[in-house]
């Protein structure tokens, strides 16, 4: 597709393109927030050095903050398959499904993603 990607920068970094956005983040969002959204892409560190220094996940560190999973169905950029496997790898709560929006679903389904919002915030509060 049209994202560039420069290993060789330092840090590494990334440059989402007009295509890939379209496609991948805002299928499902409206011609304004998709335009909208292009304004805004900037060069992004892809965040490689920090990740690898940060400690593993741990009992101690997370464990007292309860964790709600929202599953978003039609996510092009973080697919069903990587966000089962991030939850199967991560001790959450509970999980709860969004059949509408894309990657950016507060944009492309706003009402659906509020309305579990409160359910988790009345459950958890």
């Amino acid at each position: 597709m049209d994202t560039v990607m420069d290993p060789s920068y330092v840090p590494p970094s990334v440059l989402l393109g007009p295509e890939f956005l379209k496609k991948k983040l805002y299928q499902l969002s409206s011609p304004q927030d998709y335009t909208l959204g292009l304004s805004l892409v900037r060069v992004s560190s892809l965040y490689v050095d920090d990740l690898r220094r940060q400690p593993a996940f741990r009992e101690d560190r997370y464990g007292t903050v309860r964790k709600v999973y929202v599953v978003i169905e039609h996510d092009m950029l973080a697919v069903v398959e990587y966000q089962r496997w991030m939850i199967a790898n991560v001790e959450v709560a509970e999980v709860k499904v969004m059949d509408a929006g894309d990657h950016m679903s507060m944009l492309s389904a706003p009402e659906e993603l509020a309305g579990n919002l409160a359910d988790i915030a009345n459950r958890y509060t």
